[in-house]
């Protein structure tokens, strides 16, 4: 199983580069940055740095869209990281999340998204791109694994059309990979050929019950997000705001234990225990190493781990995978 850890770039990038050096030497299999220009530090620049400060960790940029990041621009920024680390870079392109809603832009459509990974894709091979202006062509290109972030059922079925891959969230890993596939398999792709990455979030504690809260500000916003209905399924309901902007970015919230405060009004400590439990990997260092097992044996391959903090850097969390995960599941042959 590949571990990949997200790292939002919130921190000035020497402190990014030394704290990825630090995970190589850790054994962490790849580190993942998301982009976002108004909440953290330029992405590509940030790549760029610790592909010329690192030897082996694998480098990602997960996720980038097709507004902010015309499709030429991300394939010559691409083709830049994989020259200077060679088999090193992946990238995911999604509809958009932060970057766009930030500036007041709506998440682009799938037949956008469809042109824009097409187009990368084809650059990064070396191919032509037709153009009612002038054909795009990118000058020594280098070939680059490039996937889609989707979440929803059309974006799914185009990464299984199109794509090298998809990242995925967990919420309902099997449908989601099921769409993906059928959608390669009806494009006469071999869907064994695809990379499929779970994207969850992690906390490892010897206290599950005393920090189960900390994802309190992601079960409102999954929940205004259209997933009440799983809470009352699991037997704790939750009431909660209509999704707007007055709570603050509840995705990227500046003081995550302000938000944890705010949200405690909807969401109860059982409901954000169940969340920990059942849609995230949680626990002590020992149940971590378990869940990851078995998700290795239900099929998953690659597992992109996020903390809960959008302006703080996952250094507990990398400090207790190399310390204690990572030397379990290697022993074990995960």
């Amino acid at each position: 199983m590949e571990i990949i850890v997200r790292v939002p770039p919130c921190r000035p990038v020497r402190e990014l580069v030394e704290l990825t050096q630090h995970m190589e030497d850790l054994g962490v299999d790849r580190v993942s940055f998301p982009d976002s220009q108004l909440l953290w530090r330029e992405v590509w620049s940030t790549v760029s740095a610790v592909a010329v400060s690192t030897e082996r960790i694998g480098l990602a940029v997960s996720v980038t869209n097709p507004v902010t990041r015309h499709p030429t621009v991300t394939a010559s920024a691409a083709r830049s990281i994989a020259e200077i680390a060679p088999g090193r870079l992946t990238l995911a392109v999604g509809a958009g999340d932060s970057a766009l809603t930030h500036i007041g832009e709506r998440p682009v459509r799938s037949q956008t998204l469809e042109h824009a990974v097409g187009a990368i894709r084809t650059l990064l091979a070396g191919e032509e791109v037709a153009h009612g202006v002038h054909p795009w062509r990118l000058h020594h290109p280098v070939a680059v694994p490039v996937t889609i972030g989707a979440s929803g059922p059309r974006n799914l079925a185009l990464a299984g059309r199109i794509a090298d891959g998809a990242v995925i969230p967990s919420m309902a890993w099997d449908r989601d990979t099921g769409i993906v596939r059928d959608a390669a398999k009806a494009a006469g792709r071999d869907p064994d050929d695809l990379s499929y990455t779970m994207t969850r979030s992690c906390v490892i504690t010897d206290d599950p019950e005393r920090d189960a809260v900390v994802f309190k500000p992601m079960c409102l916003r999954l929940a205004q997000l259209g997933g009440a209905e799983l809470f009352a399924a699991a037997g704790v309901p939750v009431d909660v705001p209509d999704h707007d902007l007055e709570l603050g970015d509840l995705g990227h919230p500046e003081d995550w234990d302000e938000a944890v405060k705010t949200c405690s009004a909807w969401i109860s400590d059982e409901a954000a225990l169940w969340f920990a439990r059942t849609r995230s990997l949680f626990g002590t260092p020992d149940e971590v190493v378990a869940q990851l097992r078995e998700l290795e044996r239900n099929g998953v391959r690659s597992i992109l781990l996020s903390h809960p903090g959008a302006f703080s850097l996952p250094s507990d969390l990398i400090e207790t995978l190399g310390e204690s995960v990572l030397p379990s599941l290697r022993r074990s042959g995960s």
